[in-house]
């Protein structure tokens, strides 16, 4: 097992934890402000775990699904938006 792969599954750890606070937060707070901030975080940090996890298993679309998680992501953000300003512009 070379460094750069327990570095890569240490830090698959540490976002893993991440995520799993974040899901265990979004469960608790019932805010609607909170839950649409925790829901970008836990889609950000899949990606993230994604990326992080195609440096020590290449795959042929390792660049493609993070591109297109950032197209669509920007696309929920702006509807979290819309639903927490009520759909005023």
């Amino acid at each position: 097992m070379s460094a750069l792969t327990i570095v890569v599954v240490v830090c698959i750890v540490m976002m893993s934890l991440a995520l799993m606070s974040s899901l265990a937060l979004l469960l608790k707070d019932g805010g609607d402000a909170t839950r649409a901030v925790l829901a970008d975080k836990v889609f950000y940090t899949m990606i993230a775990i994604f990326v992080t996890w195609t440096i020590i298993n290449p795959t042929s679309i390792s660049y493609e699904i993070p591109l297109l998680a950032g197209l669509l992501g920007l696309l929920t953000t702006v509807s979290f938006a819309r639903i927490l300003s009520k759909g005023r512009r």
